[in-house]
């Protein structure tokens, strides 16, 4: 209980600031027993170093991974002492150069117009298909090569010099392959083209390509024939027509419906019956991503997916040419197939496909 007597209305301010204060000396002065205090001891050299040295490591630590990405982001690497180092007898000198070296080349490719346009030197080029090139010739590449090769792929197919990239990626697309680096190898192919189609109006005329091309979409996997018809849309030479043109009566709907997309790609509308019939039977999908219950269910749904939305990219592409009574009618039709669809991509193409109808 308090010693301090009970406040008195009456009383002075002055008065209770006194007492107070007294009670506060007490309190601090410990009763006038100075046997009450603790001990002080100075801080030793360990809670020293966790105070201030240990954080201080780490400060500078992120500082220098921040300067060394930033260096990267800057392009400030030295691409071309990289590119030497790639030639380097030392193994793991010149995979650590290749990958910092593609690493470079794509940051490079993210800044566009602001960057070194890395993609189109020669030099980088020719340095990173030289590694791919040895890591194909491993008859029983280990899996950490197998993880390296398919890196590399990626990597050349980041590249704008075709007279180099192209043959080292059929190179790897060759039929004895493992699939997963033939499946890569076409994808590279694939982005290579679509740049020199798209962005640059050139499309890459190599007849030792678009024969390549051609026999792989022959093939009975279902896969490279997908992946070939991407291909031969972004190939205008009168032979990759003519295959497309075969392609949209193929028996595997997603190669005709590549192949409808690659003609849209070219502005032409001499797939849009493929594209008119897989809306008709789409239109029954049920395009819900919760229903999916297993691994079957998910390969089929994600097929759906890539159907309906390349088809749809294919019909917007191709709206400007169609007349107001064909776009009448595909409004409905495309229109059925995404009500009946929850997948966000199909909704998300659904918009821009409408208003393009819609005009």
């Amino acid at each position: 209980m308090s010693n301090l007597p009970p406040e008195d209305d009456n009383a002075p301010d002055s008065l209770y600031q006194d007492r107070w204060t007294a009670a506060s000396d007490d309190a601090v002065s410990g009763g006038g027993d100075e046997s009450h205090l603790p001990n002080v001891e100075p801080p030793s050299a360990g809670f020293i170093v966790q105070l201030f040295v240990v954080p201080a490591v780490i400060v500078m630590v992120i500082i220098g991974v921040y300067l060394l990405f930033g260096r990267l982001a800057s392009g400030e690497a030295d691409w071309r002492q990289l590119v030497t180092d790639v030639r380097s007898e030392n193994s793991h000198v010149r995979w650590r150069s290749a990958l910092t070296l593609a690493q470079v080349l794509q940051d490079d490719a993210l800044r566009k117009e602001q960057g070194q346009h890395l993609a189109s030197t020669p030099e980088v080029a020719t340095a990173l298909t030289d590694v791919l090139i040895d890591l194909l010739k491993k008859a029983n590449p280990t899996e950490e090569e197998t993880q390296q090769t398919d890196y590399m792929l990626k990597a050349v197919g980041l590249l704008d010099v075709p007279e180099t990239a192209v043959p080292v990626l059929l190179t790897a697309a060759e039929s004895q392959r493992d699939r997963e680096i033939r499946k890569q190898a076409l994808n590279s192919l694939a982005v290579i083209c679509g740049r020199a189609f798209e962005d640059r109006k050139q499309p890459i005329d190599m007849p030792e390509l678009t024969a390549r091309v051609i026999e792989i979409s022959k093939e009975s996997e279902i896969l490279s024939r997908h992946q070939a018809a991407f291909i031969l849309g972004s190939l205008t030479s009168p032979e990759a027509v003519a295959r497309l043109t075969s392609l949209l009566e193929d028996s595997d709907q997603m190669t005709q419906v590549n192949a409808a997309v690659a003609f849209a790609r070219q502005n032409s509308t001499q797939g849009f019956p493929v594209l008119e019939r897989l809306f008709n039977e789409a239109a029954d999908w049920k395009l819900v991503p919760s229903e999916v219950k297993n691994d079957e269910q998910a390969t089929q749904h994600f097929e759906r997916v890539m159907l309906v939305t390349n088809g749809m990219l294919a019909i917007q592409n191709l709206s400007p040419q169609l007349d107001a009574a064909t776009r009448a009618r595909l409004l409905p039709l495309v229109g059925r197939c995404a009500e009946q669809a929850e997948d966000i991509a199909v909704q998300k193409q659904w918009v821009s496909t409408k208003a393009a109808l819609s005009q």
